[in-house]
């Protein structure tokens, strides 16, 4: 069976007349009306009420029938959804976060696939986790949630903290520490897309302004010609981008003590996926180890080690947690 037809159907269903159905489709009225007629006929059905002139609707087997169409169509799109990310998953590794954080430091550790494929990252809304996963979008999925079902499973990675970069000239850049409720009322310079770390931020600290920035060279060149403060988290601390920042000397970082100042990550894949997952986050499990020696903390400028809590990145790896603790 012709699928356009299936889509005229719908969209009568959906917008009620030939005119407004022709209109969507971005088709002739006539058309439509030969597409409806040829569809009754390869039924043997009769799908409208035309007992009033000039005009036609839905009867009921032609309600049940547009309810029934629209299922096949979305298969239809799930089915070919499906197989080209099959195909994708063969030639890349598609991993995806909830937050910049792990992704940020993945990258700039130039993280390498034991398949020798190419890895992509990508920020997932953590509604579309689940679908994406099963949909084959991504194959392992940063999430701020443990998610276990028959279908997914998650492992637990570690947490993220915040620290804020403060003007000299501010008195709280004195304090060997702050929490939220000292920073209302501030302008915050804050990188966009940052997950639910917005959500955070702006339900926890009064009164404050977030200056949103979605390209990192304009953040860059405003913080450097600004006093905005900015964040930073232990995950980000690898970033050039944020290194570059903070090298004008005009702000210190400072933690930000405050039970709320927390995001716990978890590995998020499919229990299908779980022997495609482990190579990989055996090569994450390497990078913890580099870290915990130092290799990348020597990139840090010393300041940003000066927290009051231990900077730490904790990943997993068959069953066995490695708490990495740089004190």
């Amino acid at each position: 069976m012709n699928l356009d037809l299936l889509k005229g159907l719908v969209a009568f269903q959906r917008y009620g007349t030939l005119s407004s159905t022709a209109e969507h489709l971005m088709i002739t009225q006539p058309t439509v009306t030969r597409g409806m007629r040829r569809l009754e006929d390869e039924l043997g059905v009769s799908l409208f009420d035309r007992r009033v002139s000039n005009h036609i609707k839905l009867n009921e087997t032609g309600v049940y029938a547009a309810t029934e169409a629209a299922k096949l169509l979305k298969a239809e799109r799930d089915f070919t959804e499906r197989v080209l990310n099959y195909h994708h998953l063969n030639h890349e590794i598609v991993i995806g976060s909830v937050a910049p954080g792990p992704v940020i430091l993945l990258e700039n550790s130039k993280i390498s696939s034991p398949a020798k494929v190419k890895i992509i990252f990508q920020n997932v809304f953590p509604e579309k986790v689940a679908d994406n996963l099963k949909n084959l979008k991504e194959k392992l999925i940063f999430t701020n949630q443990e998610i276990m079902t028959d279908e997914i499973e998650s492992v637990y990675l570690g947490v993220e903290y915040l620290g804020v970069e403060i003007g000299k000239s501010n008195p709280l850049s004195k304090k060997t520490s702050v929490n939220f409720d000292d920073l209302a009322g501030m302008s915050f310079l804050v990188v966009q897309d940052t997950g639910p770390w917005q959500a955070i931020v702006e339900n926890n600290i009064p009164d404050a302004a977030f200056l949103y920035q979605a390209d990192l060279d304009a953040m860059s060149e405003i913080s450097r010609n600004s006093k905005f403060p900015y964040f930073f988290s232990n995950l980000s601390l690898v970033s050039s981008a944020t290194i570059e920042r903070s090298d004008d000397g005009g702000r210190v970082a400072v933690p930000i003590d405050d039970p709320r100042n927390r995001l716990e990550f978890y590995g998020s894949y499919l229990k299908s996926n779980r022997k495609l997952v482990q190579p990989l986050l055996k090569e994450i499990n390497k990078i913890g180890r580099k870290i915990n020696g130092g290799q990348i903390l020597a990139m840090i400028k010393h300041q940003y080690l000066l927290f009051s809590r231990p900077f730490a990145v904790f990943f997993i790896y068959p069953n066995v947690i490695l708490n990495l603790v740089h004190p």
